[in-house]
């Protein structure tokens, strides 16, 4: 659950500085006896003014103030920060508040490490596995890729639930290390991750720290907890990047990524199994299609054109090249409600982790299922849907797909989840929209939902009364 600090205070100053002290080691001191009260007083006037400039620089310098580092809510910590320096956590309240939102509340129940707990999958997985009585600590770094406020809202949710969100980033070895201390997971459910294909032309590292590092430091934290817990994590549809083969398959190529976000994913892949074949983790990769519904990102589709319809704004509808004709481009939507049910079905199965004292014990679970709806549309019917439930047209601007990192269409065979999780999506585009909708203008614009509201009302009144005979009778 992301994840850059801007240059280091006191860096021009330093310039400044060295610019001085260059300066009065080259310049020659005038013959002795041309000393006299002035020179003395200018010689140590500029030599108060370089030893002032010398300790300004000592002050100001990032290894002598940690005061004047980013702050312990900074939502762009870098991964180069030592972990002490940004702690906001620890202490014997912390360690209460922590152990109290992981106790489990229901027999075999279990206890579970969410990361990405305010991210959209990991908010809604969090908040089913606290209602049937698991225990569920969730951790964060609440980045600013999107709307910082909008996973502050959805950890105030699970706050509500009884839901603990740990502020710190997944990366941060040091506090890993205390939360597996503090509570003996029995599983973890890694959502964190840097999200977004077409972000990773404007800051490509962010992928590699948080899907690439982050993992290694989930995993080493996991290897070297006493128990160790079975993990689930997120992979993606994208690993299947250029592959041709429809529906994707879990034993299709996946070493032609089209996207950085991919080759991340690719690579978490093959870390995992590292860890699986040398420490017995127990871990499971759940590729997910195109997840949409109440609280998601702003970053997709459906979201920016529901926003954008709303306010007249223009609409971008790309299409492919598809032989001798352009075609739209095709994801397989699938609610959130349906992953959640994946998830869950992924973390009762998964079998237990084999290691002893960071040792492989004998062979563990490595499993990878597809989690999808199986129904790819077009892009074109999402915007007629949204058009539909927003009553409101869509400007659209039909072009062609620019070389982002996007792949024309994604296609889900869940026969493997289906056969070993008892995974069946249920929720067809036009229901999942339409709970989609009313949340989003619930949140963002209450007063219109109010009227649409009114409006239904008043429709079904209608109804009733062209029909008060039948209605009467029941």
């Amino acid at each position: 659950m992301a994840p850059q600090l801007t240059g280091a205070p006191g860096s021009a100053g330093a310039a400044a500085v060295k610019t001085q002290f260059h300066h009065y080691h080259h310049h020659r001191l005038p013959p002795r006896h041309h000393h006299h009260p002035s020179f003395l007083s200018k010689l140590a006037f500029w030599s108060i003014c370089s030893l002032s400039l010398l300790l300004a620089f000592l002050l100001l310098s990032p290894s002598a103030a940690p005061a004047l580092r980013a702050a312990p809510e900074s939502p762009r910590r870098s991964l180069h920060t030592p972990p002490s320096s940004t702690a906001s956590w620890g202490g014997a309240a912390w360690e209460k508040r922590v152990r109290a939102s992981a106790r489990v509340r229901r027999t075999r129940g279990l206890s579970i490490l969410v990361t990405g707990a305010a991210g959209f999958v990991g908010c809604h997985a969090a908040a089913a596995l606290r209602r049937r009585g698991d225990g569920v600590l969730g951790l964060d770094n609440f980045n600013d890729y999107y709307d910082p406020a909008l996973k502050r809202g959805r950890a105030a949710l699970l706050a509500r639930s009884g839901v603990y969100v740990v502020d710190g980033d997944i990366a941060d070895a040091e506090l890993l290390a205390k939360l597996f201390d503090v509570v003996p997971f029995t599983h973890v459910l890694h959502l964190a991750a840097q999200a977004g294909v077409r972000h990773a032309l404007v800051d490509p590292m962010s992928y590699v720290r948080t899907n690439v590092a982050g993992l290694v430091a989930l995993l080493e934290a996991a290897r070297a907890a006493s128990p160790q817990p079975a993990i689930v994590w997120a992979s993606s549809s994208s690993v299947y990047g250029l592959n041709s083969h429809v529906p994707f398959c879990e034993h299709d190529r996946t070493d032609r990524p089209a996207s950085l976000y991919a080759a991340t994913k690719k690579a978490g892949e093959e870390i995992a199994h590292v860890y699986n074949h040398i420490y017995g983790l127990s871990l499971t990769a759940l590729r997910f299609f195109t997840v949409y519904g109440p609280w998601g990102r702003p970053d997709m589709a459906y979201f920016f054109f529901t926003r954008d319809i709303l306010a007249g704004r223009p609409i971008t509808v790309y299409e492919s090249a598809g032989g001798a004709h352009q075609t739209t481009i095709s994801r397989d939507f699938t609610y959130i409600d349906d992953i959640v049910k994946g998830c869950v079905a992924a973390l009762d199965t998964a079998g237990p982790s084999t290691g002893s004292g960071g040792k492989k014990q004998g062979p563990a679970p490595f499993r990878t299922y597809n989690l999808g709806n199986t129904s790819p549309l077009p892009v074109t019917l999402l915007v007629d849907v949204l058009e539909k439930l927003l009553k409101v047209k869509a400007v659209r601007k039909v072009v062609k797909m620019p070389r982002n990192g996007d792949v024309p269409y994604t296609h889900a065979n869940v026969s493997l989840a289906q056969r070993e999780l008892g995974y069946r999506p249920s929720t067809d585009l036009q229901t999942g929209l339409k709970k989609f909708v009313r949340w989003y203008l619930e949140y963002y614009h209450p007063e219109l939902a109010e009227k649409q509201k009114q409006r239904g009302s008043s429709n079904a009144k209608g109804s009733r009364g062209r029909n008060g005979s039948s209605s009467s009778a029941r």
